[in-house]
């Protein structure tokens, strides 16, 4: 009888299983996505004050504050002014700025903290002294006209986007005798600008007419009303 023969196996190696936390997952986290108007919007802002510093105000406006409206609180007139009064509040993100400082006493100061009608009062006389937005500071001010372009960029996008479409829409409208409803227009609207430019030509081709040939602007390019 022969030898009995073993024959050599690998060594299983046993893998580790993976566990699953869902408060410590790996999966990365879907970044959220910022509006086109926040974009770049502080990039040439050094780090610097947070929201709650810049409501505080610097001593060189209290200064210029107490030589500009005097030492005698305004509301009471005979109190010495020995505060400053955030005329757009701090909890609405009233800046420390000169334009939204009150000298007034503390009696006074706490008085209008907890009475609508005078807090509401000298935000009117600060509305007509320095108008809209008196509490802004110059990043609140960059932030505004940041957002303001984009807006107006964008409402000048669709008035293009509509100067493009319109013989289209004039036409389609001539065939069906009606006017295009809401619905019909976003339709057109939502074409890419070759493949309006097809639809015009076979609308052209269907209805036996040439159509104005829609035009492309670039941004800041001029075009009629």
């Amino acid at each position: 009888m022969g030898e009995h023969q073993t024959f050599w196996k690998p060594e299983k190696t046993v893998k580790e299983k993976k566990t699953y936390n869902s408060l410590r997952s790996n999966k990365p986290k879907a970044k959220k996505e910022i509006p086109e108007w926040k974009k770049g919007l502080l990039a040439h802002h050094k780090s610097g004050q947070s929201s709650k510093d810049r409501c505080e105000f610097p001593k060189e406006v209290v200064n210029e504050l107490i030589a500009e409206q005097g030492t005698i609180c305004p509301c009471c007139k005979s109190a010495a002014s020995n505060t400053t009064h955030h005329v757009w509040p701090k909890g609405r993100k009233g800046r420390g700025v000169k334009t939204n400082g009150l000298r007034v006493c503390w009696p006074c100061h706490d008085k209008i903290q907890i009475t609508d009608e005078l807090l509401q009062y000298w935000i009117s006389v600060y509305l007509e002294k320095y108008g809209d937005h008196f509490w802004f500071d110059e990043k609140d001010w960059d932030e505004y006209n940041h957002k303001l372009a984009v807006q107006q960029q964008k409402e000048q996008e669709k008035q293009q986007r509509e100067n493009q479409i319109q013989p289209v829409v004039d036409l389609l409208a001539a065939a069906a005798g009606r006017s295009l409803k809401v619905k019909e227009v976003r339709l057109l609207q939502s074409f890419e600008d070759k493949d309006m430019a097809v639809f015009t030509t076979l609308m052209a081709d269907v209805f036996g007419r040439p159509l104005e040939e829609p035009k492309v602007y670039s941004y800041g390019e001029h075009f009629d009303d």
